[in-house]
């Protein structure tokens, strides 16, 4: 047999060093999609991304409707309502106040 034989047939340990010069950069990586799977698997996810916002988005607005309403009706009720009504109507503008505040200090930090 011959030398190159000897050496592909033995399992004998491999020395990089010689093999790979000191100014060269080797990136080992393993692909197991093909292309039609990747530009499948990346149209769901922004499907799914799109989806996830718009709901965000709804659920945002719902909130904010509702929110909206509450605070509506515990103004009016302070401005028109008996003393024992504006206590508890004060302490509801006051948490929605103090929420918001809390909201939009969250967002600078962002």
């Amino acid at each position: 047999m011959s030398e190159s034989t000897q050496e592909n047939g033995s399992n004998s340990p491999i020395n990089l060093s010689q093999i790979v010069g000191r100014d060269h950069r080797y990136e080992l990586s393993v692909n197991n999609e093909t292309p039609e799977d990747a530009a499948a698997r990346r149209a769901q996810e922004m499907a799914d991304a799109d989806i996830k916002r718009k709901m965000t988005f709804i659920l945002f607005c719902f909130a904010l409707l509702i929110v909206g309403v509450v605070f509506t009706g515990c103004v009016y009720t302070f401005s028109t309502g008996t003393p024992e009504d504006k206590k508890w109507a004060a302490g509801i503008v006051s948490a929605i106040a103090s929420g918001l505040v809390g909201f939009l200090v969250g967002q600078g930090k962002k």
